[in-house]
């Protein structure tokens, strides 16, 4: 198989869209929508079809003679309905996974295929003896005008998707800095030895060591524990057997404001509010808006060089 054939079916994959047909209709997909779907599968089969056959045009004789367009449609069909050969099955095959992978992102945005349909569209315009050109021109020009409606609708849909979930992570997050506010408020009434600095930290002083404090640039080993209000650890030196190393500025805020008051062989509990955590976006198994309680312990501090 010459080159030629081979960069237009690429071309042919990245212009592939989807639809959605009448034995692949999803509950939940209205009228409107249908008939949208429909066409985008009508376009998608008719135009891309007659693109790969009249590309074979410019094969030289040897070549097209080889290329049997039954054997394509096998290959073509068998990964488009997702279910190997000769090089035009091969190369069938490459076509369809094209389509399939396309058909397979627009359907996460509820663009649903039919693909018997499109295959039906596809084979008949790719077996016609002749393509006219000037119907697959303008087949082409109303394929690209659906196709950026499909990037439009997905785009809106994925905005919207987003938009929801950022708003419940916002509310989530809400409900977690009220219960932490609770929390720390508690832990303080119970017990006065918890004090609080003007940016919001809250902790407890188990033991001072002695010596300088640390600076910005100081390398500092600790042992620490970090801990969710309800007790679930998400992160322990400790339990890992192995202290950690680093400078007041490669932690959260309010982890950095406690090393600053802590000199070799101190013993801090924090309690952080989320505003000086990780705010609404706690990453891994922290849930947004978390308050965190670190069990921290100074086992050296190293001064710049």
């Amino acid at each position: 198989m010459k080159k030629t054939l081979f960069a237009f079916a690429l071309a042919a994959i990245a212009l592939g869209g989807a639809s959605c047909g009448k034995d692949s209709a999803k509950a939940g997909v209205s009228a409107e929508d249908q008939v949208f779907n429909d066409s985008v599968t009508m376009l998608m089969g008719r135009t891309q079809g007659a693109m790969l056959a009249s590309n074979m045009d410019q094969l030289p004789a040897d070549e097209r003679a080889k290329f049997k367009k039954e054997s394509f449609l096998r290959g073509f069909k068998a990964v488009l309905m997702a279910d190997t050969g000769d090089v035009a099955y091969q190369y069938g095959l490459q076509i369809g996974l094209g389509f399939a992978r396309q058909i397979q992102m627009m359907e996460k945005d509820s663009i649903f295929i039919d693909r018997d349909e499109l295959y039906k569209y596809f084979s008949k315009a790719f077996l016609a003896d002749t393509v006219n050109q000037t119907a697959m021109g303008m087949d082409m020009q109303t394929f690209e005008r659906l196709m950026n409606q499909v990037q439009d609708r997905i785009r809106t849909r994925q905005m919207a998707s987003q938009q929801k979930a950022e708003a419940e992570r916002a509310a989530e997050a809400n409900e977690n800095e009220a219960k932490g506010a609770e929390f720390i408020a508690k832990a303080i009434k119970e017990d006065p030895s918890i004090k609080t600095t003007e940016s919001g930290l809250a902790y407890k002083v188990v033991k001072q060591g002695t010596g300088a404090k640390p600076t910005d640039k100081d390398i500092i080993k600790v042992h620490y524990t970090g801990k969710l209000i309800d007790g679930t650890v998400f992160d322990s030196s400790v339990e890992r057997g192995e202290p950690a190393d680093f400078t007041v500025t490669q932690v959260v805020p309010g982890f950095g404001e406690g090393l600053r008051m802590m000199n070799k062989g101190s013993k801090y509990v924090l309690y952080i509010p989320a505003s000086l955590a990780y705010g609404v976006n706690g990453p891994g198994s922290i849930p947004p808006g978390s308050t965190l309680i670190f069990d921290v312990e100074v086992l050296d501090v190293t001064p710049a060089k």
